[in-house]
């Protein structure tokens, strides 16, 4: 297969899952052994971050490189992925990848002329399904490792590879049995489930994050098949396994996807490659979503086009240092525009978080007035957390004189940021984005039938 020079690589991405998810980072007691497996054998990332707290700007983002604000109607969960964009599929085909996915790619969306296609140039293995005595209600059909599998098999001799494992969980709705499983499965009762101390904590709110926590242990299972796989073909050593999630989690009002706050938009990452980046380390670089594509490309040796606006981060990768090993990694900046679940009221926002605070910027789309708890509730106009003592982000700084140069700092610093990568919300040019809200509002008032 892969030829010893040029990796391959295995992007493993799950659907609505926020870092403190992971027991690796000292939250959950999920059992995620095979997460914690390629963090241990390579690098676990502290700050990583989606670019946008939606499944389709998210994974935009990533493919493409570039802010989810940088995409025009790619901004937008149930618009449209413009392919005058590049996009990290596409370029690794035209290198001599073999390129190939399963399960959730991009999307949801449509593919109008314009647009990149509904494989994004890859060839989608999905075919392989599981045995009905192996389904479970509302977990996908298909059999991930089954079509990983055939996707290996055609890969030719001395090729390199890539493939997206998308998984759809644990993406709602879940089997209301699923804490039953997981409690005889893996031992997790509800005493043991972590309930953010910004959620209510309730018998149902346990156990509807323990139906949740089931289709985690379950997606983490199918990557130790991927690993299983690829240690069996030879592969794994010259493998380059990132392991992430879209956006944050969508269960128990926890402030989280489509959320402008940190259990939005901070994701677990791990990465490993054990032919080309020393392990065990665990590093506290910030690392955006517009990076993903110009590292793989750069470790790939496959140029990095000028659309792309991230940063390769093969360096933090390479390096054998834990900590921050690049200082210019210091923020991440993130927002959204419109999700469809709480729309008319949908949030559109900025964020930029560093280290020690986090500041938002919301703006307003006519939100009714309810508590925070409430996803589609008003929220302030600006909001500053102090991330060393208030990580769970309950209490709002903004008005506190103590903390007004820092809110002018990261203010500053946001809108240099926003400016230099285009943002419409800054440079004033809103008009493609008002365009594409009008149609993705027209969109879910037809049912999300129009695909034109």
């Amino acid at each position: 297969m892969a030829q010893a020079s040029r990796p391959n690589i295995l992007l493993f991405i799950t659907d609505d899952e926020s870092w403190f998810e992971r027991s690796i980072y000292g939250e959950s007691k999920l059992p995620t052994p095979n997460f914690d497996r390629v963090a241990r054998n390579g690098a676990l990332f502290l700050n990583a971050y989606s670019s946008a707290p939606s499944c389709a700007p998210a994974r935009a983002a990533l493919l493409s490189g570039r802010n989810f604000w940088e995409l025009k109607q790619g901004a937008f969960i149930h618009a449209w992925f413009p392919r005058e964009f590049p996009i990290l599929t596409e370029l690794l085909k035209d290198a001599g990848y073999r390129v190939g996915s399963t399960g959730k790619t991009w999307g949801p969306g449509v593919h109008p002329e314009g647009a990149h296609p509904a494989d994004l140039g890859a060839k989608v293995y999905n075919e392989a399904k599981l045995d009905a005595t192996q389904r479970i209600p509302h977990i996908s059909v298909l059999d991930y490792g089954a079509n990983f599998g055939n996707f290996l098999k055609s890969v030719e001799s001395e090729q390199p590879f890539f493939f997206w494992y998308g998984v759809f969980e644990p993406h709602a709705p879940f089997d209301p049995d699923n804490w039953k499983r997981l409690e005889s499965e893996h031992g997790i009762g509800l005493a043991d489930i972590l309930i953010p101390p910004i959620t209510k904590d309730t018998e149902a709110t346990r156990k509807n994050r323990a139906n949740m926590g089931y289709e985690i242990c379950y997606a983490d299972q199918r990557l130790g098949e991927a690993l299983a796989l690829l240690e069996k073909k030879g592969q794994l050593n010259n493998t380059i396994v990132i392991v992430t999630a879209d956006n944050g989690t969508s269960v128990g009002r926890n402030k989280g996807k489509t959320s402008p706050y940190d259990s939005g938009t901070h994701v677990p990452l791990a990465i490993m490659w054990p032919a080309g980046m020393p392990g065990g380390r665990t590093v506290s670089d910030f690392v955006n979503f517009s990076d993903f594509a110009p590292t793989v490309l750069q470790a790939c040796k496959v140029p990095v086009p000028p659309s792309m606006s991230g940063n390769s981060f093969l360096n933090v990768l390479k390096s054998d240092a834990s900590g921050r090993v690049d200082k210019k990694r210091d923020f991440a900046v993130t927002g959204l525009e419109w999700h469809g679940d709480v729309d008319p009221a949908s949030k559109s926002f900025r964020a930029i978080t560093t280290d020690t605070y986090a500041y938002i910027v919301n703006y307003s789309n006519d939100r009714p007035v309810e508590p925070y708890t409430d996803p589609a509730a008003e929220i302030a106009s600006e909001e500053l957390y102090d991330m060393g003592n208030d990580r769970w982000q309950g209490k709002n700084l903004i008005g506190n004189t103590a903390h007004e140069k820092t809110r002018q700092e990261l203010k500053n610093k946001l809108t240099n940021y926003a400016l230099k990568t285009g943002d419409p919300r800054f440079t004033g040019d809103m008009s493609t984005f008002r365009e594409t809200r009008k149609y993705v509002q027209e969109r879910k008032k037809n049912g999300y039938k129009n695909t034109n």
